[in-house]
């Protein structure tokens, strides 16, 4: 299963099955990551003349603000933690590895998943997305491929994720904790709309030069993401490739760092080793694993025969750049002297 740990064995697995098997050792002590928001757009312009890279934009919260303390009657100034959800931190801190890694049959509410509390909501201050401070990524997808302009002109594509706030997701405080998508939330409710409007200017504070480029707009999710990146994560050893399951191997990017395209597939990588039975010794110590397999039985050739291309190209099918420069001719042909034509 590539579709991470908490939809595999909480989201899909049947009660029963999940009762006999129990939980990979240490599911119940984690927590989901709160799902994302996309908001797309299509933008007027190429990336040269919209002036921006493929470089990913991020915005982090309080990510460099130490939480320093002073106190009003000496003065003195104590130092705090740098970043983060002070609660959270000090939540993580109290649990330790025995409890993180407690055997499923020793605890019958981990061994069921999320029985460890009633099914409600949980109760804590309402998450709301702020604009010019929450957590932001934008990235411009077509500006990181070469061939995007003389495929589809320009036109110029953008990506904005953000977290979901509490409009869109209920968090549970379950174990794991867990977050239920709100549905019926289209593109006429107001929530939907107040999100959209305040994300499109944040966008155009960000990049002054979108303004009056944005041809079309929509939002998509909210999208699930999986593990949260806390202690508790490393620290559970259930967090692997294989599980109590017969038969059933875990991949995607919970078994790594991040919810990147590559972590996914060192996800599968590593799903697929320990199919095969592959070890960390087999991989550290004796450098066996599926690829060093594979690489004995592939001959590579000394030149090879066909150009490494992002995508295909065929000389003999003209592009919008090569239609461009045809009517460019044809244009300065027409401005020739009329000895000059004469000659051709």
């Amino acid at each position: 299963s590539m579709m991470g740990l908490i939809t595999t064995f909480i989201r899909l697995l049947p009660d029963e099955i999940r009762t006999k098997y129990a939980l990979p050792r240490g599911l119940p002590a984690l927590a989901e990551r709160r799902p994302v928001m996309k908001i797309l757009y299509a933008l007027k312009g190429s990336a040269k003349d919209l002036d921006v890279t493929g470089a990913d934009y991020y915005r982090l919260p309080a990510a460099a603000l130490a939480r320093d303390t002073v106190d009003h009657v000496t003065g003195e100034v104590r130092l705090g933690e740098i970043g983060g959800n002070h609660d959270e931190q000090r939540d993580s801190e109290e649990v330790g590895i025995e409890d993180i890694n407690q055997n499923p049959s020793d605890n019958p509410q981990g061994a069921e998943g999320t029985i460890s509390s009633s099914n409600v909501p949980k109760k804590s201050r309402k998450v709301k997305y702020v604009p010019g401070h929450s957590w932001m990524e934008i990235s411009f997808p077509s500006a990181k491929d070469p061939s995007f302009e003389s495929r589809h002109g320009k036109v110029t594509t953008c990506v904005v994720t953000i977290e979901a706030d509490d409009d869109f997701v209920t968090p549970y405080d379950t174990k794991p904790a867990l977050y239920a998508c709100q549905k019926g939330k289209g593109e006429t409710h107001s929530d939907y709309k107040w999100l959209m409007e305040r994300v499109r200017q944040d966008l155009l504070d960000t990049y002054p030069q979108l303004k009056d480029k944005i041809m079309y707009s929509t939002m998509e999710g909210p999208l699930l993401r999986g593990l949260s990146h806390t202690p508790q994560r490393y620290a559970a050893k259930g967090v692997r490739p294989d599980s109590p399951y017969p038969g059933l191997f875990s991949g995607g990017s919970d078994l790594t760092v991040g919810e990147s395209f590559s972590a996914s597939i060192v996800g599968g990588w590593l799903a697929a080793n320990a199919v095969v039975g592959y070890s960390a010794v087999d991989h550290l110590f004796l450098q066996k694993n599926i690829t060093t397999d594979i690489a004995r039985y592939i001959e590579v050739p000394d030149s090879p025969s066909e150009p490494d291309l992002a995508v295909d190209f065929d000389p003999d099918v003209p592009t919008a750049v090569d239609e461009k420069t045809k009517k460019e001719k044809l244009v300065e042909s027409d401005n020739d002297p009329p000895e000059l034509k004469k000659e051709e």
